[in-house]
């Protein structure tokens, strides 16, 4: 009888414990790592997060902004953190999907070592071009590129960098060869495509933008699945002539592997609701970002799939670090 009564116990206490860990959590001020320096894209979007967890529960959220390395300094904290859910880890995809294939060797896995928790927003790549560069269309550099092989010139922000794999990827599906011009970063980049060193490229939505709007850069293509709402008229490079091209910039929020799948989904609808606040939507616009919702086993299988992807890309392009 005895027995019978603390099978019972039992049962009841671990039916109960995961309800109970998700009404107390959080219990202590949160750590959110942040892979880049304070002002940037990353940055930005992540202290969304924070503001939103902080109102919603009232409890401090500390950004830890940990640049430099790719990516790899504060992922290998956070993967290394207590899996308590007081400590978060908000970055852009190619930390997770490109950091594997690309250094071949990491202090963490960049799946096994990770409780995905939720997708914040994609920000659109548009492929671009200086207004004197002769082709306007998609088939018309893949003719151009075609006809003069090695004589086009794209320019990228750096080695490995969303502008360079999405140059890389439009490379291997359209089988043309062209000569890509790497620069230290988005803004050396750019000045170069503005100033037209180099002839076309592929620029986030934050950057092209407010360009493509005066008419310093043409838009010729967008590198989404489907069309984006600030360039209805332009078309995808799937549409184009390249069926199932899909180039993304992206930002998840994960958290360390084990950590409690009732505090997984407790922050999964907060993120939900975080974004669809006025005043994040209207941010949201204003950045070019489009939010995208997935259950955090959505977001795991989108991430493995996105990790065997480019692997296959960096390593059939044979593609170094810097």
């Amino acid at each position: 009888m005895r027995s019978t009564y603390l099978i019972v116990l039992t049962i009841v206490i671990v039916a109960t414990a995961a309800p109970t860990l998700a009404e107390q959590y959080p219990s202590k001020p949160i750590r959110l790592l942040i892979p880049s320096p304070p002002g940037g894209g990353t940055d930005t979007l992540g202290r969304i997060l924070k503001e939103g967890f902080t109102e919603r529960w009232g409890q401090p959220v500390i950004v830890d902004n940990r640049g430099g390395a790719s990516g790899r300094i504060a992922a290998a904290a956070a993967a290394k953190a207590t899996p308590d859910g007081h400590t978060l880890f908000f970055t852009y995809g190619g930390v997770l999907t490109t950091g594997l294939p690309l250094f071949r060797k990491l202090p963490y896995h960049p799946i096994d070592d990770f409780a995905p928790v939720a997708m914040v927003a994609h920000v659109p790549g548009i492929l671009v071009a200086h207004p004197s560069f002769a082709a306007k269309t998609v088939a018309e550099i893949i003719k151009l590129a075609k006809a003069r092989p090695g004589a086009l010139t794209p320019g990228t922000s750096s080695i490995g960098s969303s502008s360079h794999l999405n140059m890389e990827l439009f490379k291997q599906m359209a089988r043309i060869d062209v000569l890509q011009v790497s620069y230290p970063g988005d803004a050396p980049a750019l000045v170069a495509l503005l100033g037209g060193h180099v002839q076309f490229a592929f620029n986030n939505a934050v950057v092209a933008l407010p360009h493509i709007q005066s008419g310093k850069l043409r838009a010729i293509a967008v590198a989404t699945s489907t069309r984006t709402p600030n360039l209805p008229d332009i078309p995808t490079i799937a549409e184009s002539g390249l069926p199932g091209y899909e180039g993304l910039l992206f930002y998840v929020l994960v958290a360390p592997a084990k950590t409690p799948p009732a505090v997984v989904m407790t922050l999964n609808e907060a993120v939900k609701q975080i974004k669809q606040t006025a005043a994040v939507k209207q941010l949201f616009s204003t950045l070019g970002a489009v939010s995208i919702d997935m259950t955090p086993e959505e977001l795991r299988v989108f991430l493995q799939r996105e990790l065997q992807k480019w692997t296959k890309v960096i390593q059939t392009g044979g593609i170094q670090p810097e």
